[in-house]
């Protein structure tokens, strides 16, 4: 029996330089679960797709990027900051053991929430606010991953990570981001901090909402469980 050929999708993917891994996770999710029917033309597409709310989901092939500079390990508990429609949690939540899923918008944290449940993505605990008012009681995490643009380190969530923990994340002034790799290292004396970064390419984000990003002052959302 012949293997059926992976869709336009799929190989646009698997031409950004992912692991095999990885590509599994992206093809063990069907994207028709997580976007309105309205734009089944572009579910092929790699761009970002309206998830309402003003809000748009990730550009994939970025999103791949991420995944791939992260190497999640299936032991690992993550942190997700920006869950959106809830497509990249539910990448995630096939390459890592747990996920912690934090979403600005209390709305699409719940639409989110529904749709990942309603289709088996079990490993994931939701919370609704902004990530700067997170603290020791989300847990503590192997790895944080940021969709979103930050104008500084966004240290609540790095202040969370295990020692050796890492964390992926646009950071810069608002034109332009850098992709940024941070690692928990522990430092010696005299050690430069800016050791723990590394900085890939830039490209134009969206700002992440709240207090590392955009600040919303319609929007008061505390970091509540959903």
């Amino acid at each position: 029996m012949s293997k059926a050929k992976p869709s336009q999708f799929i190989k646009k993917v698997e031409e950004a330089g992912v692991s095999k891994e990885i590509l599994c996770a992206f093809a063990g999710v069907d994207r028709s679960i997580f976007f309105d029917p309205f734009f089944r033309d572009r579910f092929e597409e790699t761009a970002p797709i309206p998830i309402g709310h003003g809000e748009f989901s990730d550009d994939a092939i970025v999103l791949a990027r991420m995944i791939g500079l992260l190497s999640p390990q299936k032991k690992w508990n993550i942190l997700e900051v920006g869950t959106g429609s809830g497509y990249s949690t539910a990448i995630l939540s096939q390459l890592v053991n747990r996920i912690v899923s934090v979403e600005y918008h209390e709305k699409l944290a719940k639409t989110a929430k529904n749709r990942l449940l309603d289709n088996g993505f079990f490993n994931v605990k939701f919370l609704a606010g902004d990530c700067a008012e997170l603290d020791d009681t989300a847990g503590s995490f192997d790895a944080a991953i940021i969709y979103g643009g930050c104008t500084h380190s966004p240290y609540a969530a790095l202040n969370l990570l295990k020692r050796n923990g890492v964390a992926l994340f646009f950071m810069g002034p608002h034109h332009l981001k850098q992709l940024t790799f941070y690692k928990n290292s522990v430092l010696k004396d005299n050690d430069n901090p800016f050791t723990r970064y590394k900085f890939y390419e830039t490209c134009e984000i969206p700002p992440l909402k709240g207090q590392y990003g955009a600040a919303d002052p319609e929007l008061n959302i505390i970091v509540k469980p959903e």
